[in-house]
C-alpha cells in the first residue's frame, strides 16, 4: 500500500513597524491573499563588536527573537511551514534594514489560544 502524505504549505509576507523600543519591531503576517494571518514581535539579538568583548569571549551570531502573539488558522499541523514561511520572509526584511541574524526562533506565550483547540499539550 502507497502512503500519501498531505503537503501543507504556507506562504506568508511580513510587514515590519517600528516600537517605541530600541531594536524591537511588530509584524503583521499576511497570507498569500494578502489577508491577516497573525501578529509577532520581532527582537533581534545583536553581539557586541569584538572590540567591546574581552579577547578570550566567545564569538556568537546574531539571531532574531519571534514572539507569535496572535495567528489565525495556525495549527499543530502547520506549525512548522509556518514558522519556515514566516522565517524567510521576515530575514528578507530585515535585509533591507541592514540586519543580517543567522536564525528566527519562536516563542509562543499563549500556545494553547495561539493553536487550535484540538492540540493537546503533556501535562
Amino acid at each position: 500500500m502507497e502512503e500519501t502524505s498531505e503537503q501543507i504549505s504556507v506562504t506568508v509576507s511580513v510587514k515590519l513597524t517600528r516600537t517605541l523600543w530600541f531594536n524591537t519591531y511588530r509584524g503583521l503576517v499576511l497570507d498569500a491573499a494578502g489577508d491577516y494571518f497573525g501578529t509577532i514581535r520581532i527582537i533581534p539579538e545583536i553581539p557586541l563588536a569584538r572590540s567591546e568583548v574581552p579577547d578570550n569571549a566567545p564569538e556568537v551570531k546574531s539571531y532574531v527573537i519571534i514572539l507569535v502573539e496572535d495567528a489565525v488558522s495556525l495549527t499543530n499541523d502547520t506549525i512548522i511551514e509556518f514558522e519556515t514561511a514566516v522565517s524567510q520572509a521576515l530575514l528578507a526584511e530585515l535585509t533591507k534594514l541592514n540586519l543580517t541574524p543567522e536564525y528566527c526562533q519562536f516563542f509562543y506565550p499563549h500556545l494553547t489560544e495561539t493553536l487550535d483547540s484540538d492540540m493537546t499539550m503533556p501535562q
